[in-house]
């Protein structure tokens, strides 16, 4: 994670540099997300599309045994 410090302007806005919006895939007319909590603010360029923001997500699970771990639970199904 990189950091980059920033002065508030009037009505505390801020301007993200140049990197940080080519970062998060952001520009002009963008939609952001933007995550605080005390201390702390996140801002996360929306994504296309949802689908593209869950594809892969849990892919290191099934990391070398996916196919394995598939056919042993297929196995256990009850077959009448």
């Amino acid at each position: 994670m990189q950091t980059v410090t920033i002065t508030l302007g009037k009505k505390s806005q801020v301007v993200i540099p140049k990197k940080a919006r080519e970062a998060i895939g952001v520009k002009e007319g963008s939609k952001a997300t933007l995550m605080y909590e005390p201390g702390r603010i996140v801002i996360m360029g929306d994504p296309k599309t949802y689908g593209s923001l869950l594809r892969g997500l849990g892919k290191e699970i099934w990391k070398g045994n996916g196919d394995k771990h598939l056919e042993k639970e297929r196995a256990s199904w009850d077959r009448d």
